[in-house]
């Protein structure tokens, strides 16, 4: 009993001598003590202190254990070996790459650790920027989800961009942008693109010029419904946010550049040469046309050509016309900032001009802007904040001439001339030489020197903000207007010896457009810590927009005299489109809000809601109510996963949310009245008059398409943030599709807009960030991202019918897309919408090479078969080949995009490269239809096709080819695609790559120089250098019809694409 009485007493000083007491004081980086830090014995959960009021802690330290970790909401954790000490203070610094990072959300930032949706950020740095025109520029093979189309050719030149998929089957597809709190929604607007003569239509122009590269901060990309509800029926295509710049407290700073640009074709398509030619015009006159003359002797290796059935004493010309017509344009682009600031406020101005040349003479692209963002803090508790740009260019000739292809388009013109003439022309502007006398085949000069195409824009973007906080600590409200004008004047004229021109005795297209929005917005936000737990970031707002849309269009031809081209209407005889105005207007008042709750720095819950009312819809269906949820846990702050010592950063996501889509013309729910030049009345004087027509059947009963998204995403870094990344996996879901539905024609109209159908697109997005070195003189990382998406349609909502897929019949609703044509080739829709089926994909008649001797003929389109002819596959066995072997030909959807980039540095010098590609998309390569078959079609002459087309073409004595026979026409005025012309699309580009260098400015201007800037660089880049692709048109990035959701993956004479060297230097003062 009294051994263990001893023992008892002696217990506490056993277990005292096993452990031992660390005591001290916690400081911020300021040295003020930190009260309520968390002090942590590591590898001993549940061992540890809080400091006190005064920030001092004292911690048992368990037998064996070395390392106190000291932790604060908002600094860096830090590490301290205790071993033989008794009292230990510590300084923590903050987590600026936490604390301070804060990330542009719609109507509000939250710091980057609270943000639950999936968003991805953008920042280039400003020698690259400075290269670009269009932000397109800088979206590109840069965010994981984010699909740009562009041509870096042809100034002026339509974009498109595409976030996760296509949401509408019918309607424009283009996210929304908004900078600096003002909505641009011009992204797919153009002038009207109506009228004129037979098929004329116009190539896009881009609808977001205005905003300045250059002056770009920052770039937030939100792309799940979680992020985007907020913005309501404006957000169903993803929403771009970009933050423009300001000045730096404390630092007055002076930046000028000038880039000087040399633009040359980047791939040529494989035409005959002039040699080649006149073998292949030979044979078709003597053998195709046979009783037609020869048009060409080689005398001595020289060539000459007949007129009539004499034979020119001088030797023929002999043109390359992709030589002659694409040259090399010299652009240049040279601009200036001011910024600076102190405590009390700060500015920005900056001011450029750009001068593009394409690769056609007479396509050019100039502009001038001017930016200036002003902030200042009024008061202590008042702050003021104004920002207005101004643009303006000028533009002539958009490099694919005309959308319609065939004989009307530039591009089809310069391959299919002749690329010889009997004797050299001089003078293309006249019309007896500059063309086919029975084929009005223009000649490629009749572009250049009788066409125009010019545009005169300017745009104002402005707005103004006040701030004010109110007393209670983080309560304060917003006063923000901002307005967007752009106006623009589009003419395009054509001469007599253009095709349009000739049949017209020349034609005068005028385009209009007229668009003013602005927005009225009231926030009310509260932001505050609370207890060192709790964090709460809200925002409660009410705004209103308005749009106001005007466009024109007057089309005017048969000329008097043709000299002043686009600039007198008056001398046109005969009005073929009276002038016409066309609305588009729209209001919308909106009640949102977003409420951001944070827990132990761990858990983060995001909600939103947005009610939009818009003046599209009648009143019944006028409001629609969009919520969205979203929860995020970062575990990396928790003690389990600190102990793996495997994350820097670990946090998962997930959110839900609904976006609407009013994807309809201003007054689609009433019923609409226009006109028709090619209907018209006569009056008691004998005279004309033209009727008003009742365009469309109104359907009061529209409303919202309604988008429900769900996504699940992880960010994660490794070894201390030198490896990051992220994955993100969602669904989304389009219900109620805005579609135009067939109606029986006894009604008086082929269709009527309604809402029906459900769109679904699944997909994976991936981002990875690699910091491979980091050292003072040498800095190499790797990035990368890839998404995979997959669009399908769930339900079209129309009755099912006989569909032909995979060789049997099945019932299923479908539709066919638009047109391509209204000419004799490609006249038909190239794209299918089918239940069950991604969306728009290609339709027509599947084909096996072609017909050989001795082979089973049988009638195509109601024309038997012959050897040499296209074999068209009878897909449902009866004998014939007509509408009913339609089938599934080809996807013009990509399996997946993808983009990675590289960055190196060694001291002054560095280089950067960005590649980007598509995998697994087909192209509908339109002008393979006449090019890829030597069709032996024209008037005096025949037009050229491609090599292969002659040179393989089939023959007796070559049956074993793809390429008809010589003089094979029957595709001509075929009403279904044929998938011979669809190819793999696929590429890989480097896009950009640049090598700058920064020049000891103290070598260059003394240290005592006045005139000393303080960085100076020089730097040289290649754009669109290099295009890994199997695709044999001009650039796998096709442009043809970008705004359109019933034209998809279809080139139809795109314009070339174009690489670039560009040489720049940048000074800082």
């Amino acid at each position: 009993m009294k051994k263990l009485l001893i023992i008892l007493l002696m217990l506490p000083s056993l277990i005292m001598a096993q452990q031992s007491i660390v005591s001290g004081v916690v400081f911020d980086d300021t040295g003020n003590p930190l009260p309520g830090a968390t002090v942590s014995v590591k590898g001993s959960d549940g061992v540890g202190s809080i400091t006190d009021f005064d920030g001092n802690y004292s911690v048992n330290i368990p037998e064996g254990s070395d390392t106190l970790i000291f932790s604060y909401i908002g600094f860096l954790e830090t590490q301290v070996n205790i071993s033989g000490k008794s009292r230990v203070n510590v300084n923590l610094s903050p987590d600026v790459s936490e604390l301070d990072e804060v990330v542009v959300v719609g109507y509000g930032t939250v710091l980057k650790r609270d943000l639950t949706g999936s968003v991805a950020s953008v920042k280039v740095e400003d020698n690259i920027a400075r290269q670009s025109i269009t932000i397109d520029q800088l979206l590109q093979g840069r965010a994981a989800g984010v699909q740009v189309t562009q041509n870096a050719a042809n100034p002026n030149s339509g974009i498109s961009v595409r976030i996760r998929g296509t949401n509408s089957l019918r309607g424009n597809n283009e996210p929304l942008y908004v900078v600096d709190g003002v909505i641009i929604s011009s992204a797919g607007e153009g002038t009207q693109g109506t009228g004129g003569f037979g098929n004329t239509g116009q190539e896009q122009q881009n609808g977001l010029n205005g905003i300045n590269p250059r002056d770009i901060e920052s770039i937030q990309i939100l792309k799940d419904a979680s992020a985007t509800a907020i913005y309501g029926s404006r957000g169903a295509n993803g929403v771009v946010l970009i933050t423009t710049k300001k000045g730096k407290e404390g630092k007055n700073d002076i930046n000028v550049f000038y880039t000087s640009s040399f633009r040359s074709l980047s791939r040529r398509i494989d035409v005959l040469d002039p040699i080649d030619y006149i073998e292949y015009d030979n044979y078709v006159q003597e053998n195709i046309i046979q009783d037609a003359n020869r048009n060409w002797e080689v005398v001595d290796g020289t060539v000459y050509g007949y007129t009539g059935n004499v034979l020119q004493a001088e030797p023929a010309a002999l043109t390359d016309w992709q030589d002659e017509i694409f040259q090399t344009g010299q652009s240049t682009n040279f601009g200036a900032s001011v910024s600076g600031g102190n405590e009390k406020g700060d500015y920005y101005i900056s001011a450029g001009f750009n001068d593009q040349a394409g690769l056609v003479k007479n396509s050019e692209f100039k502009s001038g802007d001017i930016r200036i963002n002003l902030n200042q803090q009024v008061t202590d508790n008042l702050k003021v904040e104004a920002r207005f740009s101004a643009f303006f260019s000028e533009s002539d000739f958009a490099e694919g001439g005309d959308l319609i292809g065939n004989k009307q388009s530039f591009v089809r013109n310069v391959l299919s001339f002749r690329p010889a003439n009997p004797s050299v022309i001089d003078d293309f502007t006249d019309p007896d030489l500059a063309q086919d006398d029975d084929d009005f085949n223009a000649n490629p000069y009749s572009w250049v020197d009788d066409y125009h195409d010019e545009s005169v824009e300017d745009r104002l973007i402005g707005s103004l903000s006040v701030k004010y906080d109110f007393p209670i600590k983080g309560l304060s409200y917003e006063f923000k207007a901002g307005g967007n004008m752009r106006n623009k004047d589009r003419r395009r004229f054509y001469g007599l010896t253009t095709f349009q021109g000739a049949v017209n005795n020349g034609l005068l297209v005028l385009n209009g457009l007229n668009q003013k929005s602005y927005q009225v917005n009231n926030f009310l936000r509260f932001n505050r810590n609370f207890n060192k737990n709790h964090r709460v970031n809200s925002t409660f707002g009410v705004t209103y927009d308005v749009r106001d849309v005007e466009k024109s269009i007057y089309i005017v031809r048969s000329f008097d005299a043709t000299q002043l081209n686009v600039r007198q209407p008056f001398l046109g005889s005969e009005v073929s489109t009276p002038l016409a105005f066309i609305a588009q207007d729209q209001k919308m008042f909106s009640l949102l809000g977003r409420f951001n709750y944070t827990f132990k720095d761990k858990y983060v819950l995001t909600s939103t809601f947005r009610r939009d009312g818009v003046s599209k819809f009648s009143e019944d269906n006028r409001y629609g109510f969009f919520p969205s949820f979203a929860f995020a846990w970062r575990a990396g702050s928790e003690d389990f996963i600190k102990n793996l010592d495997l994350f820097s950063t670990l946090k998962v996501r997930a959110g839900w949310g609904q976006i609407g889509n009013h994807g309809i013309g201003s007054y689609a729910t009433l019923s609409n009245f226009g006109s028709d030049p090619n209907v018209l009345y006569g009056t008691p004087s004998n005279g004309t008059t033209v009727p008003l027509i009742l365009n469309n059947i109104a359907n009061e009963q529209l409303t919202w398409e309604t988008t429900e998204q769900l996504n699940v995403g992880v960010d994660f870094g490794f070894l201390n943030g030198r490896v990051s990344g992220n994955v993100d996996v969602y669904n989304k879901t389009t219900k109620d599709l805005l579609q135009v539905a067939p109606i029986p024609t006894s009604s008086g109209f082929s269709n009527v807009t309604i809402n029906r159908g459900e769109l679904e697109n699944k997909g994976v997005e991936i981002g990875l960030d690699i910091a491979a070195l980091e050292s003072e003189d040498l800095n190499l990382s790797i990035g990368g991202n890839i998404a995979f998406n997959r669009t399908k349609i769930k339900n079209l909502g129309l009755p099912p019918s006989d569909v032909l897929i995979n060789g049997k019949v099945e019932q299923r609703a479908y539709y066919l897309g638009q047109a391509i044509s209204r000419g004799n080739i490609f006249k038909h829709p190239a794209n299918a919408f089918i239940d069950g089926e991604e969306s728009a994909l290609f339709w027509g008649w599947k084909t096996d090479g072609v017909f050989k001797e001795g082979d089973q003929m049988y009638p195509i389109d109601n024309v038997m078969s012959e050897p040499g002819d296209l074999k068209i596959v009878d897909t449902n066995g009866d004998g014939v080949v007509d509408k009913l072997d339609e089938t599934i030909i080809g996807n013009p959807n990509p399996d997946f995009v993808y983009g990675f980039n590289i960055n190196a540095s060694y001291k002054n010098l560095s280089l950067s490269m960005l590649f980007n590609g598509v995998e697994g998309n087909q192209i509908a390569n339109g002008g393979r239809y006449q090019l890829g078959t030597a069709m032996a079609e024209g008037g005096n002459f025949t037009r050229n096709v491609m090599s292969d087309a002659y040179f393989k073409a089939w023959s007796p004595e070559n049956p074993n080819t793809t390429y008809p026979k010589i003089g094979y026409q029957k595709h001509i005025n075929r009403l279904s695609l044929t998938d011979n012309i669809i190819e793999d699309g696929s590429y890989l580009r480097l896009n950009n790559v640049t090598l700058a260098y920064d020049l000891p400015v103290n070598d260059f201007f003394g240290s005592a120089s006045a005139f000393k800037p303080s960085k100076l660089s020089i730097y040289v880049t290649g754009q669109n250098l290099f295009t890994w692709t199997d695709y044999t048109g001009f650039d796998p990035e096709v442009t043809s019809f970008m705004w359109t959701g019933l034209i998809q993956g279809v080139d139809w004479h795109s314009p070339p694409n174009a690489k670039n060297i560009l040489v720049g230097i940048n000074m800082n003062f």
